[in-house]
């Protein structure tokens, strides 16, 4: 009852909703301008999609995949924040709690080639 209520609410109000499409290729470019967090593809062949999806970050495969079974079975994560930064960001993982750091190394011998591109550079982007 609780979740019918809830679902009933989201997809009624004003940031819910469901989309239709006149193709599928219509349909891979709105969830790829759209990024969503979660994606579910019902399809008799839902593999079929997976190349043509470029912009989501959780893609559940299948009538049996639902969000649910995602979000507290499976483990695959999403992306966070949420709104669309599945277009710049990957799933959310461990990675995201490891600190990195980069490293660079430049040999005497390179130096002066290095240097003559850095400064072109950095002259072009209004430095001195």
């Amino acid at each position: 009852e609780q979740r019918v209520a809830f679902s009933t609410a989201v997809l009624t109000g004003a940031c819910g909703g469901i989309v239709l499409t006149a193709s599928i290729e219509e349909s891979y470019r709105f969830i790829n301008d759209y990024a969503p967090e979660h994606l579910e593809i019902l399809s008799t062949d839902p593999f079929a999609h997976l190349g043509h999806i470029t912009e989501a970050a959780e893609i559940l495969m299948g009538p049996h995949t639902p969000v649910s079974i995602g979000n507290f079975g499976l483990g695959p994560n999403a992306v966070l924040p949420t709104s669309r930064w599945a277009r710049t960001c990957g799933p959310l993982s461990v990675t995201d709690f490891v600190k990195r750091s980069s490293i660079g190394y430049v040999t005497a011998a390179a130096y002066p080639e290095f240097a003559r591109h850095a400064r072109t550079l950095a002259r072009y982007e209004g430095f001195s």
